[in-house]
């Protein structure tokens, strides 16, 4: 019995190498991913040329509008892996859950970020106009120009914000394209726009109450004209208590998410092959 189980153990084809399973991956996605990578430079390459117009002109709302395209091509690029019919076919192939998981997630944080913003990224740095996401903030007068902490400083880059808004919730997505079996892109869509709901009904929430406590503090007594002084310590106030931890926040909840969802995908993609 021993010799026979040996025997059929030694029968076995030799398990492809990591390497040969990722290209094994890419040859029977490529027919998707080929004309989602094709469409996509096309649109970033449009969106750059739009971006350095309107930093250019200070166009900021079509220039906001622009950044808005760019992280919601990011965040829907992993639907190029959702099945129309049945899974069947992906979860047979001859690739293990960690190539698996490497590729689709490597696709989803670093193939299409690049494709998507390196243009845009270039044409910016290359022909730098009026309007980024740092001169909006200053326009609205949320930090003065020479008071800007580091750490914020940083934030404000628009590359950053747009990688961080846009690669975050594509793991959301890739996570509900792994999780659903029928109606994928249809489940997917509305859980995206779910949890994006929440997420922005939170901050708002969250914006008003502060914003109407420090106006409760600063301007309840006062009749008539405020005086400069009381508008600049509300806009301090509102920095300090709204802007500084929204933003912090943000930060990390973007890591924590980022680490949950890879797990999650992970986790999703091992147990499915069992």
């Amino acid at each position: 019995m021993m010799n026979d189980d040996n025997a059929a153990v030694a029968a076995l084809p030799p398990t492809p190498s990591l390497w040969k399973q990722l290209g094994l991956l890419c040859r029977y996605y490529w027919p998707r991913l080929g004309s989602q990578i094709l469409w996509y430079s096309v649109s970033s390459l449009l969106i750059a040329v739009l971006m350095i117009l309107t930093s250019h002109y200070n166009l900021k709302l079509l220039y906001g509008l622009l950044t808005t395209i760019l992280g919601g091509m990011m965040i829907f690029a992993p639907l190029v892996f959702a099945r129309y019919n049945s899974r069947a076919v992906d979860i047979s192939l001859p690739a293990s859950w960690q190539a698996q998981s490497i590729f689709m997630i490597g696709y989803t944080v670093i193939v299409m970020p690049f494709m998507t913003l390196f243009l845009p990224s270039l044409g910016t740095i290359l022909f730098p106009g009026e309007v980024n996401l740092r001169v909006m903030m200053l326009s609205m007068n949320l930090f003065d120009s020479g008071g800007i902490p580091p750490t914020i400083d940083m934030l404000l880059s628009t590359r950053l914000n747009m990688y961080m808004n846009g690669t975050v919730p594509a793991l959301f997505t890739l996570f509900f394209v792994v999780l659903f079996k029928h109606s994928v892109v249809f489940k997917t869509l509305v859980w995206d726009i779910v949890i994006g709901a929440v997420v922005y009904l939170s901050i708002m929430i969250y914006s008003i109450v502060v914003m109407v406590g420090a106006m409760s503090e600063h301007f309840v007594n006062v009749e008539g004209e405020v005086p400069p002084e009381e508008i600049e310590a509300f806009s301090e106030d509102i920095v300090h208590q709204m802007m500084m931890p929204i933003i912090t926040w943000s930060v990390i909840g973007y890591i924590v998410a980022a680490v949950v969802m890879i797990v999650l995908v992970t986790l999703k993609l091992k147990n499915r092959q069992i």
